[in-house]
């Protein structure tokens, strides 16, 4: 059921609509939020880094890379640590060139770091025992941490929602429309899905530009299930801020729109979320949606690639 006007969805104070960005950000070009849902914010001023914040929320190749990274530098220090102390210092240490010994070192670290411990090198002085004991100390501390955060990497919660590259401004019904889709790429159930869009844009007054927000009704805003693609329609009427402007009355806009979606994953039985959000630059004016999916052997198939086709419509004659 199409929604009409704004009217019992437009909140009285301008401010509720910013979502938490302010009044301050005014300056023409700059982006609230990245296409990635980041946050096109640097932090300045103070040490603000959380280890187990990032290393949870990093990317894997990253995580892999820093895991390995350590893994390999920690074993050096050892092996150069054993090395100085000499060759008298252990128990079957061979009696080849000082690489040779050294790289029998790193894997005598290595073994003792991971607690495997083969046996064909032993520590034989109280220095070296001593180092090797709290190298197996450190190691059992290194790979329980290394564990949970593991753990925590793979039990966190979070919404895989594809979106699509552009948003489009199309014909809809008697009118058109403020329109994107997006998917699900996970192949759980994801249920009660809301979406919420933001429109930012700029207002300039005597060369000072202010920065306006309003919370778009959409013809549709919540779906109970969501097994394929969902088109997001902000339906364009008189009361709406994109009433009337195509070409460059919307490019001096400079429009944003900030989405936010969220729906409970019954897979981890908690509530996650997405966001992103389209300039300018992401609209496709009168361009339309492809379809997605098709029937084949009695099954719906979803082409998740093609999320982003888009079909080109004649402009109208007012506007061409």
């Amino acid at each position: 059921m199409r929604m009409s006007g704004f009217s019992g969805r437009r909140n009285n104070r301008p401010e509720e609509n910013d979502l938490g960005f302010g009044n301050k950000l005014n300056t023409p070009g700059d982006r609230l939020l990245n296409q990635d849902g980041s946050f096109n914010v640097v932090r300045k001023g103070l040490w603000t880094w959380n280890p187990y914040q990032s290393l949870v929320e990093m990317s894997w190749g990253k995580f892999i890379l820093l895991v390995l990274l350590f893994y390999i530098t920690a074993n050096f220090i050892f092996a150069a640590f054993f090395y100085l102390l000499g060759p008298e210092q252990f128990n079957g240490l061979s009696d080849n060139t000082e690489m040779l010994q050294f790289a029998d070192l790193y894997f005598f670290s290595a073994q003792t770091l991971t607690t495997v411990g083969y046996g064909h090198i032993s520590p034989h002085g109280f220095m070296a025992s001593a180092l090797a004991s709290f190298e197996a100390l450190l190691g059992l501390m290194t790979f329980a941490i290394a564990t949970g955060l593991l753990y925590a990497r793979f039990s966190r919660p979070k919404g895989r929602i594809l979106f699509s590259k552009k948003a489009v401004i199309s014909p809809f019904r008697d009118g058109s429309a403020f329109m994107f889709r997006i998917a699900n790429l996970r192949n759980n159930s994801i249920i009660n899905l809301e979406a919420k869009v933001t429109m930012a844009w700029l207002e300039e007054h005597n060369g000072h530009f202010t920065r306006k927000f309003l919370a778009l009704p959409l013809d549709r805003d919540k779906v109970n299930l969501f097994p394929l693609n969902w088109t997001i329609v902000h339906p364009i009427d008189e009361s709406s801020p994109l009433y009337g402007k195509m070409g460059a009355a919307l490019e001096k806009m400079q429009p944003e729109f900030v989405i936010l979606i969220s729906g409970f994953d019954e897979t981890f039985s908690q509530n996650v979320h997405s966001k992103t959000s389209y300039v300018y630059a992401d609209l496709v004016c009168n361009g339309k949606f492809k379809p997605m999916y098709h029937e084949e052997d009695g099954h719906s198939v979803l082409q998740l690639d093609l999320i982003d086709d888009i079909e080109m419509l004649p402009m109208p004659k007012e506007v061409a």
